[in-house]
């Protein structure tokens, strides 16, 4: 990326604007090939394949012979699943433009999409020593034998990519996915290594060995790796940005802060460091600071969904609830498989008294992501506070399921369990809950008081409090 990103991106927002504008008023503006290919890369960039499908159809209206145009609108009919249309102009392409590498590229991501690994894997393998830029052919056969469970091969094609462009990120992001499933960091881990040992001065080498540094969680050995690589190339903008999320990792966000800020000196701001260094600030309870800069990010681009969950959480701590429920929904419109946006809602709404509405947030939050102790707290707490306790058992009930070692749901269960007058199952997970963590016993008494006073509760409590359970002989 570079400074002019912003400008750029602004100067082709503009032009989509005057495109869909004159597609409203019936006007037949004048717009260069060129142009139209920027309106479609835009739409396509921000993943509404319809429009752009709809942008390239009626630009081959006005260029029908561009070969660029059926380009993207082959590939918006195949992210639209109109494969075998897709495919059929791509085949045709192919044959009016041989060796094309563009064409060459698109033809062996559709093959693959339609399953077809072998024969895209020989179109690329033909074409490699007539290549251009290898490296992008050699992480599309990459792509393709990871597809095809070759492992070993997609490795190679990888680290063949990786040779010819160091700072490949997509190649780099394959390798550590790989390694990580198979626990073969140490190999990659020596590949890199070895890119050091020839050239002691590379950037992209160290870079890339903190890259992987923080695959395996090792962010102090990361950030010293990032460091080293910003020591050589002090303009080094992806540096500055994973070394400051190493920061953010280790709680530095003092440091992460300043990491982000030079990122943005380096490369210009967009909306991913924007929004990224809006998070350094509101770690820092900077709120105010945070607030502009999550909102400079969603200026940028309005699709970047972190940016309005940003400035939801800022509204949130400053108590403006109503302002906090706008912004999580309008993160929410963008994508509603985040079930931290469900939270945020959540959160913002209980705060207003709008229990129902609270529930519903947390219950898509549970459903997209189960195993965050926070949802089945917060939504069994919503339920109790409207004596709604079977449905607070049945919340409690799924927590303990998927988090099988977390306290401080027995202890809830047991409190909801006494309101029901199940004392039996009551007594059974109390004792679950002593044996788990005896300290957070305190929860039954800040959610009923009165439990002091039941004998056979304190008696049993009591008996745990010395570290060691009784006998089932002394609780009969």
């Amino acid at each position: 990326m570079t400074g002019d990103f912003e400008n750029d991106w602004e100067e082709d927002r503009e032009l989509v604007e005057r495109f869909e504008n004159s597609l409203k008023s019936n006007l037949d503006l004048y717009f260069e090939e060129e142009e139209f290919e920027n309106i479609i890369r835009f739409y396509f960039d921000q993943q509404k394949f319809v429009k752009a499908l709809k942008a390239a159809e009626h630009a081959l209206g006005k260029f029908p012979f561009s070969v660029e145009i059926k380009l993207f609108k082959a590939q918006c009919l195949i992210f639209n699943d109109e494969l075998e249309e897709g495919l059929e102009i791509l085949e045709n392409l192919n044959n009016l433009s041989p060796n094309n590498e563009d064409i060459i590229l698109a033809l062996s991501q559709a093959l693959m999409i339609n399953g077809n690994n072998k024969e895209a894997i020989e179109l690329l393998e033909d074409f490699l020593p007539l290549a251009e830029d290898k490296a992008e052919v050699y992480y599309s056969l990459g792509n393709l034998y990871k597809a095809s469970e070759n492992n070993e091969k997609a490795i190679h094609f990888f680290k063949e990519c990786v040779k010819i462009r160091i700072n490949h990120e997509d190649a780099l992001f394959q390798l550590a996915m790989i390694t990580e499933e198979e626990g073969s960091f140490n190999e990659i881990l020596e590949f890199y290594q070895e890119f050091i040992d020839q050239d002691p001065y590379s950037a992209g080498a160290w870079y890339n060995l903190g890259v992987v540094y923080n695959r395996l969680g090792r962010f102090e050995e990361a950030i010293k790796a990032y460091d080293y690589a910003l020591i050589i190339d002090d303009a080094f903008a992806s540096a500055y940005f994973n070394l400051g999320n190493a920061y953010m990792n280790t709680q530095q966000y003092e440091l992460a802060l300043e990491a982000y800020q030079n990122t943005i000196n380096c490369e210009g701001a967009n909306a991913e460091n924007c929004c990224y260094l809006g998070a350094a600030y509101e770690k820092l309870e900077n709120i105010d600071q945070a607030f502009k800069y999550f909102k400079k990010s969603a200026k940028i681009d309005p699709e970047y969904d972190d940016a309005w969950f940003g400035l939801g959480m800022c509204m949130l701590k400053k108590e403006k609830y109503f302002e906090a429920i706008h912004y999580f929904r309008k993160a929410l419109n963008i994508t509603k498989e985040n079930p931290n946006y469900w939270v945020g809602l959540a959160d913002a709404e209980y705060q207003l008294g709008n229990l129902q509405a609270s529930s519903e947030a947390y219950e898509e939050a549970i459903n997209l992501e189960p195993g965050i102790m926070e949802t089945y707290v917060n939504l069994a707490i919503i339920y109790f506070d409207q004596n709604r306790f079977e449905e607070a058992v049945d919340v409690m009930k799924e927590g303990i399921e998927e988090l099988p070692g977390e306290a401080e749901l027995y202890y809830r269960m047991v409190v909801f369990l006494l309101k029901t007058a199940k004392y039996t199952e009551a007594f059974s997970y109390l004792e679950n809950a002593l044996t788990l963590d005896f300290g957070k016993h305190v929860i039954l008494y800040e959610l009923m008081p009165e439990i002091k006073k039941q004998k056979a509760i304190f008696k049993l409590i009591s008996q745990y409090k010395d570290g060691s359970a009784p006998s089932r002989d002394q609780n009969n």
